[in-house]
């Protein structure tokens, strides 16, 4: 019996000791809950390729690489106001041989809390840019600038896919497409500082 009692007595002495009292709990104020720090979030790194060879280890791709070897779709067009010609073709502003390359090394994605009015708060999704890890740019902008025209209904013989190279022009451009103005951007881009996103009440007088 003795032995019986022991035993007894060591289970209540070990569910004592995990018990909590709920008494001793005690609800937090909302400037309470905004002091509360913690810690969580992500490093993450982006690489963004356009009609350009995909870039390998920590090297950035500066090779086109067009799938189509007349570089038809491989192109911007754009038919404002739907603008015609007297036959009915439409106009085309064309920009020829798109590319470039977009990366960033690091940024980190985090989750915050802001305030919007006296004693209220959103939780946001916060992004962080840093000045070290630069946004690489290379490469990015197009050829050509060109206004083409349909010269049929035809899937076809639409202006936007037109090939067209001048044959008697000498000069610089001599042997490309038809075209001007044409873009292209190498640089890096430093940025500092973060962006916070995060929902409002949806009233309609509220600004958040």
């Amino acid at each position: 019996m003795k032995i019986h009692r022991l035993g007894l007595m060591g289970v209540l002495l070990i569910s004592s000791m995990v018990y909590a009292d709920p008494s001793g709990l005690k609800a937090l104020s909302n400037q309470e809950l905004s002091q509360v720090q913690g810690q969580g979030g992500a490093d993450l790194s982006l690489s963004l390729s356009l009609n350009q060879a995909v870039p390998t280890g920590s090297g950035l791709s500066n090779t086109y690489a067009c799938a189509n070897g007349a570089n038809q779709y491989c192109r911007l067009a754009l038919a404002f106001n739907d603008r015609q010609d007297q036959n009915g073709n439409l106009y085309w502003l064309v920009f020829k041989k798109i590319q470039g390359t977009l990366a960033i090394d690091k940024f980190q994605l985090d989750g915050t809390t802001v305030t919007v009015n006296t004693n209220q708060y959103r939780s946001a999704l916060k992004l962080t840019f840093l000045d070290e890890y630069p946004i690489q740019i290379r490469n990015l902008g197009f050829e050509a600038l060109s206004i083409e025209t349909d010269t049929g209904t035809a899937d076809s013989q639409k202006g936007y896919l037109s090939t067209f190279v001048p044959s008697t022009y000498t000069g610089f451009d001599q042997g490309l497409e038809r075209g001007f103005v044409g873009v292209n951007i190498n640089a890096n881009l430093a940025l500092s500082g973060s962006v916070k996103v995060f929902s409002c009440n949806g009233s309609a007088t509220s600004r958040c």
